[in-house]
């Protein structure tokens, strides 16, 4: 039986989707309430008016073709008018001599209104005539849109809305309506002229043009703030497509709706104000198409590229749209906006396939689902805008559909950004579990090490105390040459070691090619010799000519035999070691054995070296046979170590006349630097130190990657250099200079820079608990200890720098986060505050949206890069935080500003101030019934500047004075910990808060005049 599962998610749009053409259903076929005009005339007598009516002038009017006749005219004529129903266009209307109508042409419109309420303000509100009309009322010229002609060189188009309002005298009024389109295929009234109280129509007209302006100043500034995004933090092409979404649709709101564009700026040009139109329409459609493939790729490229045929004919239509005139492009302006619901139809489809198909790739699911849900308000939004225009749909409608989008918009960003968030905590942990398992890798492997270690020590004591005499040069050398061969197991057994770390990466790196078995088997004998003469074992070798050459990587197989003898030399004493080669079905075996056995065979090479189970089997051991293995061989060995053998696959003779020699390379830990960043390749390292062969190692490492390296042989020469004003990125410090050492050198430079401004480098001879503790005492970020490996000292020093980037770019993103602290309630209540103010005093409501607007302005264009920025834009921003806070609070609150304005170019951080006035208002005045004084001081004393915020609003307790500045303390917010943290930074001094219950509250601070 099968079991169908209900996606609540698919189930909840597919609900919405209904609900919504319901809504849309009624409004256009729903039962008129209103009368509708008849043979020209529109009869009222028994219609009930009311305060809150608003009459859709629908219907019949009188229309007079090819014909621009004013009231007067009208009344002289005796041409015979047709009836034209309006709202509708005039394409096909017969005209006197039998003719249809061509779309673009002129005409005049005549209504008579009978029944009028007397004595009252009424208005008649006019939206979109294409493309420019004049209304007369009452034989008198009341407004025009553009002018209307009867010919193209003689009208100018305008199509603007506009709202007439009049007294009425008498019950009858006359409408007469000129109009002329020699632009548009078709022309005619395309919505509903509407009659009512002028209170009622005015009041409507500023609630759309408030929300308009509202969503208009949202998605701008969420624009802004990609378009930053991209432009300083990363180059993301996804944040470039997001900024211009947003601005596009900023453009579209502007020009749609109340055209609140052609309004705002009565003298910009017809032509320029519609390619901003359409252009926004149709490229925030591509825009959406981009997002939509970026954020869900996949699909065959057949396929993919049918899906993005409509995205590609909006995107040539916007280029048409740029360089032609609208009487051009808007010729197919209808069969473009079925392509454009198309673009939105088939984005929506892509998404929903990934969906249901459960692609989600990167993404999760319910982001997968916040996506659905923006492109499906967008195809919405957009068949809303096109019955807006043609239908009685209200604009409401459309303008709440906006905000939805913008409000998912924003919860899928902030989604985003926590996913973002969570996966770099799960990555710390990660990275600390990798740190845990390292230290347990050292633990275990640290006893590989100690054998070839005491070797080293005890021949080095040996030579010691041996007598200097000539007669004892030959044991002398024999000595340092087992020195130097001990030294080379060593080493050997350390890249066995950071090769089992490889095999667990998976990037081991083999090179296949021809091999001479008799020259490797030579050398490993030669290196491993005294320490088989040591335990009384003599190595013979025994290969077959045939079974000479075989196909391995020679440094490999080196590694492997190297591996291999050690193993079983540790196991037996006083034998012989024998090394067979012989030739078997095109595959060649190496015997390494003391004497023939038949035990059970145990093979390896089948699994993976187990970090684990290291302390109970040969590192050496589980390395050789994973290479074996990697070089298409086989690798087995007794239970009783008494023989092991190798098979690997022959090689051809005749190919050594074109083998390719290779050198046998250590490889080290920095050998694939190449793949970190090199944002750092130009920074400046100053190395501290006297010793020559350092000194000539590292200027040969550091400036070969670029880095611009300097030199200082005393703590005189680094004090000197780093007075100089060149101060390095990086100093590299010999913790052994003469006269002062590093650590003594540290402590200067310490004094004047911290750990970030300038990171120490310590290079020291031994890595004991007690050197590291002095080189943390001294202030040092790091340390390596000689002899000097070139690896380990690039990744530090790229480390070093990294870091040094990553703080600097903490600090930036530390004031980002101040500047979008624009607590909720403050929007609201400042929105709230313009809101009213609409309905009661216009032109301070828009003083103040351009206060709100100014304060959002500064504080999201402030320049992270800025570490100072003049006193005077600290003031413009506190100067508009206070305009919106005493409209908000009247006379409730009073703002003192006494500043040296001489001071206003002197250079302060960036929201110092600001958030101190600000808790004064919401913390202080603002919680005392009769409200307050919020006073400001600035001013000059010799070298600094004090500031002093000062209110006589509740005050606090001497507790809570205490507790404020405290990191824990959160609910006033982070105004104050972070002004006392940047204080600190930049002098060293926290502010001084003087408080008293119920007297009010006084903050001071000084800063360096500069």
């Amino acid at each position: 039986m099968t079991v169908i599962r209900t996606d609540r998610f698919l189930l909840g749009v597919g609900l919405m989707t209904m609900l919504l053409a319901l809504v849309v259903v009624l409004q256009i076929g729903g039962g008129r309430e209103t009368p509708v005009a008849k043979k020209g005339t529109l009869e009222l007598a028994d219609f009930s008016w009311t305060s809150h009516t608003i009459i859709p002038l629908d219907g019949e009017w009188e229309f007079y073709p090819e014909q621009l006749l004013s009231p007067q005219q009208i009344h002289l004529t005796h041409i015979k008018p047709i009836m034209m129903q309006v709202p509708g266009n005039w394409d096909e209307a017969v005209i006197n001599q039998g003719y249809p109508m061509s779309g673009k042409g002129y005409g005049t419109y005549r209504l008579i209104v009978r029944n009028v309420p007397q004595g009252e303000q009424l208005a008649i509100a006019k939206r979109y005539v294409r493309f420019a009309d004049a209304m007369y009322l009452d034989g008198q010229l009341m407004s025009r849109s553009g002018l209307p002609g009867t010919s193209a060189g003689s009208y100018k188009p305008r199509n603007e809305p506009y709202t007439i309002y009049f007294h009425t005298e008498q019950a009858e009024l006359e409408i007469v309506l000129q109009v002329a389109n020699f632009d548009f295929r078709s022309g005619g009234i395309y919505n509903s002229i509407e009659l009512g109280y002028a209170s009622q129509i005015e009041k409507r007209t500023m609630i759309q043009s408030g929300l308009e302006l509202f969503i208009m100043g949202i998605v701008v500034i969420f624009g802004l703030l990609f378009f930053y995004l991209y432009l300083r933090l990363h180059r993301d092409r996804i944040q470039l497509l997001y900024a211009l979404f947003f601005l596009g649709f900023a453009v579209i709101v502007v020009t749609n709706g109340e055209r609140l564009l052609l309004q705002l700026a009565p003298g910009i040009p017809f032509e320029f104000a519609f390619k901003m139109k359409y252009a926004a329409v149709y490229g925030v459609s591509v825009v959406v198409s981009m997002i939509t493939w970026k954020l869900a790729p996949g699909l065959g490229q057949t396929i993919r590229r049918w899906l993005q045929l409509p995205s590609v004919l909006l995107a040539l239509y916007v280029v048409l749209i740029l360089i032609s005139p609208f009487r051009v492009y808007s010729s197919i302006q209808e069969g473009m906006y079925s392509v454009n619901l198309l673009s939105y139809a088939v984005a929506f489809a892509v998404i929903l396939h990934h969906y249901v198909m459960k692609k989600y790739e990167s993404k999760s699911r319910a982001q997968l689902q916040l996506l659905i849900t923006c492109i499906w308000l967008m195809l919405v939004n957009y068949v809303l805008g096109i019955l807006v225009t043609w239908y009685p749909v209200s604009q409401i409608l459309l303008n709440c559909t906006t905000l939805v989008i913008l409000s998912v918009f924003a919860v899928l960003l902030i989604y985003q950004y926590v996913r973002a968030y969570d996966a770099m905590q799960q990555l710390t942990q990660q990275l600390q579990l990798s740190d845990k398992v390292k230290d347990e890798f050292l633990l275990l492997t640290s006893h590989e090490l100690n054998s070839p270690l005491h070797s080293i020590i005890h021949l080095s004591r040996s030579l010691l105390g041996t007598s200097l005499r000539r007669t004892n040069e030959t044991e002398i050398r024999s000595k340092l040459q087992l020195i130097r061969n001990t030294s080379y197991r060593m080493s050997n057994l350390v890249n066995d070691l950071i090769d089992m770390s490889r095999f667990r990466d998976g990037n081991m790196k083999i090179a296949v090619g021809t091999v001479d078995l008799v020259s490797c088997l030579s050398l490993v004998t030669e290196v491993l010799g005294f320490l088989a003469t040591g335990k009384g074992i003599v190595m013979v070798r025994r290969l077959e000519p045939e079974a000479r050459y075989v196909m391995a990587d020679e440094s490999r197989l080196l590694q492997v035999l190297y591996n291999l003898v050690y193993h079983m030399i540790g196991q037996h004493s006083h034998r012989e070691l024998v090394f067979e080669c012989e030739w078997h079905q095109e595959r060649v075996r190496i015997m390494l054995r003391f004497e023939a056995h038949t035990e059970q065979i145990t093979r390896l090479g089948t699994e993976r070296p187990d970090l684990e189970s290291m302390h109970n089997s040969s590192a050496g051991l589980s390395v050789a046979a994973e290479l074996v293995s990697m070089m298409g061989g086989q690798l087995s060995v007794n239970d009783a170590a008494e023989s092991i053998q190798i098979e690997l696959p022959s090689a051809e003779v005749a190919g050594m006349e074109n083998v390719i020699e290779t050198a046998v390379s250590q490889e080290k830990l920095g050998e694939d630097l190449s793949g970190l960043p090199s944002g750092n390749a130009s920074a400046a390292i100053l190395i501290a130190t006297t010793d020559l062969v350092d000194m000539e190692h590292l200027n040969t490492l550091l400036s070969t990657e670029g880095f611009q390296v300097s030199f200082a042989d005393s703590d005189m020469e680094v004090q000197s250099l780093l007075a100089s004003g060149k101060l390095p990125d990086l100093v590299i410090v010999d913790a052994m200079l003469p006269a002062v050492t590093g650590y003594e050198v540290c402590k200067q430079i310490r004094l004047e820079f911290s750990q970030v401004d300038l990171p120490v480098l310590f290079i020291n001879m031994r890595s004991t608990p007690a050197d590291i503790e002095a080189c943390i005492k001294a202030g040092g970020n790091d340390f390596i200890t000689r002899p000097l490996d070139a690896g380990e000292i690039l990744v530090r020093v790229h480390t070093l720098l990294g870091m040094k980037r990553l703080v600097k770019e903490a600090a930036n993103n530390e004031m980002a986060f101040l500047r979008s602290q624009i607590k909720p309630h403050f929007l609201y209540n400042a929105l709230g505050t313009i809101m009213s103010l609409c309905f009661t005093d216009g032109p301070r409501a828009g003083e103040l949206l351009g206060s709100f607007s100014r304060y959002l302005r500064i504080l999201f264009h402030l320049d992270n890069s800025e570490e100072l920025i003049p006193l005077s834009k600290e003031m413009e921003l506190i100067q508009a935080y206070v305009e919106i806070e005493q409209e908000r609070f009247g006379s409730r609150l009073q703002v003192e500003l006494d500043v040296d304005r001489s001071l206003y170019s002197c250079k302060v951080m960036p929201l110092l101030i600001e958030p101190l006035v600000e808790n004064a208002i919401r913390h202080g005045v603002s919680k005392k019934i009769d409200g307050g004084t919020v006073r400001l001081y600035i001013q000059k004393y010799e070298n600094r500047v004090q500031v002093v915020v000062e209110d006589d609003g509740v005050g606090m307790s001497p507790e809570q004075a205490a507790s404020i500045l405290d990191r824990s303390h959160i609910e006033q917010g982070i105004g104050l910990q972070n002004v006392q943290r940047r204080l600190k930074h930049l002098n060293g001094q926290a502010p001084v808060i003087q408080s008293e219950q119920g007297h009010g509250t006084k903050i001071t601070f000084e800063f360096p005049y500069q």
